[in-house]
């Protein structure tokens, strides 16, 4: 477990693959760049990923993220924790995606003490509106992971997929000097490719700073294939971080990583429980061996 420059004192102590994920969709919603901004247009998406079974056998715990007064429950004081958050319109079925997840990296050879769903309200047609509600879960999240670890908690590893990849990176930007989580992965995540550069310093609202002062690792999974992200971010000039990955792969921090698999995920739902991305995934976690920057290993829900 990577504790550098925590200040704030905490214990140390030692410490069937589901099917491909099912996509219904009803009068699917029509993304529109115009402007530089994703516009949303149409209604009614449903989608479901998983199984009960596949939750049942992974236990995933929600941990409610309202508009209420009252904050969702504490994280459990554990050596190894899963956290996944959902995307746009992937309240319903956070558990199921989370289980997809960690089956894949239960594959690969990682299993943690417990596991963890962020759920928050995606479900809008107002999409630049959940889009800024990242923000928002982003610091409430980095609040349950500083209690955790002032708790003696061990390592999380921090898993988004869509805007939740959003949220995952929104996370380490808001976390008190000192922090860190271990593992940060966003899959497909729905942003523009420079958000994570620093490039002469001009990108300073970026999350180049959480990624380099409070992450042991970030691994960007990103496919070419995921034209659902591809066409709503990175313009013509720019990347789709979730598509191409970076804007500036000399630019980015030390403990970050693009990591390409566009050869096994074939589409926007196909990071969540796809082989590869767990693999590659539970390598980096369990022996640090995950690949380096843009390429991963050969291997023999909510919208956005």
């Amino acid at each position: 477990m990577s504790d550098t420059n925590r200040t704030n004192e905490r214990s140390n102590e030692p410490d069937e693959r589901t099917q491909p994920v099912d996509e219904t969709t009803t009068d699917r919603r029509t993304m529109l760049k115009a402007g530089g901004t994703a516009l949303a247009a149409g209604a009614g998406l449903t989608a479901s990923t998983g199984s009960a079974a596949a939750v049942s056998t992974f236990d995933v715990e929600v941990r409610e993220i309202d508009s209420g007064w009252s904050g969702p429950d504490p994280l459990p004081v554990v050596d190894e924790l899963f956290v996944f958050i959902h995307g746009w319109f992937g309240d319903s079925t956070v558990r199921s995606q989370a289980a997809d997840v960690a089956e894949a990296l239960e594959d690969g050879g990682y299993e943690p003490d417990e596991y963890i769903g962020i759920q928050w309200d995606a479900t809008t047609i107002n999409f630049i509106g959940a889009t800024a509600e990242t923000e928002n879960v982003g610091e409430i999240v980095a609040g349950l992971a500083e209690d955790f670890y002032d708790g003696g908690g061990g390592n999380i590893r921090l898993v988004g997929h869509s805007l939740g990849g959003r949220a995952v990176l929104e996370t380490i930007n808001a976390l008190e000097d000192g922090y860190e989580i271990e593992t940060v992965a966003p899959l497909g995540a729905a942003a523009n490719g420079d958000m994570v550069c620093d490039v002469d310093g001009t990108f300073a609202d970026s999350w180049y700073d959480g990624i380099a002062d409070n992450a042991g690792e970030v691994r960007n999974y990103h496919s070419e294939n995921d034209s659902t992200v591809g066409a709503a971010y990175g313009g013509l000039t720019g990347n789709a971080l979730g598509a191409d990955g970076s804007d500036c792969p000399d630019e980015v921090a030390d403990t970050y990583a693009d990591i390409d698999v566009t050869d096994s995920v074939g589409n926007h739902f196909a990071f969540l429980g796809d082989d590869l991305v767990g693999e590659d995934l539970a390598a980096a976690i369990v022996d640090g061996e995950g690949a380096d920057h843009g390429e991963a290993p050969e291997n023999g829900g909510g919208w956005w």
